[in-house]
């Protein structure tokens, strides 16, 4: 009698296997020619589903991708790479994990100048009169690697307190301190107090009362040395101090000159004046007018988030409608 046939094994299950040891151990360029021949789309399908989602990339930065010539770095090649990996039915991050650390946008800032922080306001030149009394050098050797802020509404509809919590790496010697500016749209009145200060202590300040303007700096315990990270955690306090009615806020944003791994930005409402409506938006330095994202949810104890990975540069905030 004659022993049983092996079943060879299916071409199919084979392709699957390689594909998910690729994901597992890469190289990224195997990886992603291997998921686009799983998934059985030409180039021109995957381009033409990013432009769908409004993601514009270009036939030949596909090419270069799966081929190995290029790698994806830019913040934007990387929000569409966040899309490829749904295109093809990939676990999220399976194709942005093989990156890591070792790729060239994480070291591209060791030699590429960062933009002066005036550029974050072009056109402004109250922000530059402002910064001329704060030494302005040492924010373009730190990295922003993660952010939190958390904005109370009051029931005025004004910015009541904003509370931020920051993880940053030195990519130089020798940085010992990082640059704030805020406008308080205080028309008159007193500048924010800075309290709950955590790793770090309030140094110089400068303000323009008229124009709202406030900025100074946040010394470090010490100076760090190149790779080292710091975390800080700071607060303002906003509360209305004068006699005079003061005009609602409906906005709020951060200015990134240059791109952070993420940014969570958390609206806490008053519950006595909750928003109609809550609308993420986000949009290059340059641009005129902000790009509306999306609408945002309403969360427990009357909050919204709105959250940005590898984003920058850029600007991005949150804009509300209060009930009337």
């Amino acid at each position: 009698m004659s022993a049983p046939t092996k079943r060879a094994p299916d071409f199919a299950e084979t392709s699957v296997e390689a594909l998910d040891q690729l994901l597992r151990q890469g190289p990224f360029a195997a990886a992603l020619r291997a998921a686009i021949a799983a998934r059985g789309l030409s180039l021109d399908r995957i381009q033409d589903r990013l432009m769908r989602r409004g993601i514009k990339l270009s036939i030949a930065t596909l090419s270069y991708w799966q081929s190995g010539q290029r790698r994806p770095e830019r913040p934007a090649s990387l929000r569409a790479l966040k899309q490829i990996e749904v295109i093809l039915g990939l676990p999220a991050d399976s194709l942005s994990a093989l990156l890591g650390t070792t790729n060239r946008r994480e070291n591209r800032g060791l030699t590429e100048a960062a933009p002066a922080i005036t550029d974050l306001w072009p056109g402004n030149s109250d922000i530059a009169e402002l910064l001329a009394g704060v030494p302005t050098n040492a924010d373009s050797s730190l990295r922003r690697l993660t952010q939190h802020d958390r904005v109370c509404i009051g029931a005025d509809g004004r910015i009541k307190s904003l509370r931020c919590t920051q993880l940053m790496r030195a990519d130089q010697d020798g940085a010992d301190h990082f640059l704030f500016v805020f406008d308080w749209e205080g028309q008159g009145y007193s500048p924010p107090i800075v309290t709950n200060l955590r790793n770090c202590r309030l140094g110089r300040v400068v303000f323009n009362t008229m124009k709202g303007l406030f900025a100074g700096e946040f010394v470090f315990e010490r100076p760090l040395r190149r790779g080292e990270t710091v975390l800080i955690e700071y607060e303002f306090d906003n509360s209305c101090r004068g006699m005079r009615p003061r005009q609602q806020d409906d906005s709020y944003s951060r200015r990134f000159g240059r791109p952070i791994r993420e940014y969570v930005l958390e609206m806490c409402f008053d519950e006595q004046a909750p928003p109609q409506r809550c609308q993420h938006f986000a949009s290059q330095l340059e641009d005129g007018d902000p790009k509306m994202i999306r609408n945002l949810q309403m969360g427990l104890a009357n909050t919204v988030l709105a959250v940005g990975r590898d984003f920058g540069p850029g600007y991005f905030g949150i804009h509300w409608s209060l009930g009337k």
